[in-house]
């Protein structure tokens, strides 16, 4: 449902969950995070697709939207410079890992 210009200025400013995902690879700069683990770690309430006012009828697609978010994000901080991608071979198949840089 739509919100007023006025509603709208009262709300507090966040900071965008590409600054979050940046933010939390740098706090933990000693290890590198698949998407779903980086997702996990950056979209909570008030951010995630599955805790909106009114959930999807299937729980998981609030699940699968926050995923695609923060794999969209990775990948512009990878093309940006920002975090670095490797892929590895995790046994259960390649998985690409993130690592934010120096």
């Amino acid at each position: 449902m739509p919100i007023s210009l006025e509603t709208f200025e009262e709300g507090g400013e966040r900071y965008s969950i590409e600054e979050r995902v940046l933010k939390f690879l740098q706090a933990n700069d000693e290890q590198a995070y698949n998407v779903r683990e980086v997702t996990e770690a950056v979209m909570d309430i008030g951010w995630s697709e599955s805790n909106v006012e009114q959930p999807f009828e299937d729980e998981h697609v609030g699940w699968v939207l926050d995923v695609a978010t923060v794999s969209a994000i990775l990948d512009r901080l990878v093309d940006h410079g920002a975090l670095d991608r490797r892929i590895l071979d995790t046994g259960n198949g390649e998985q690409s890992y993130y690592h934010a840089r120096g």
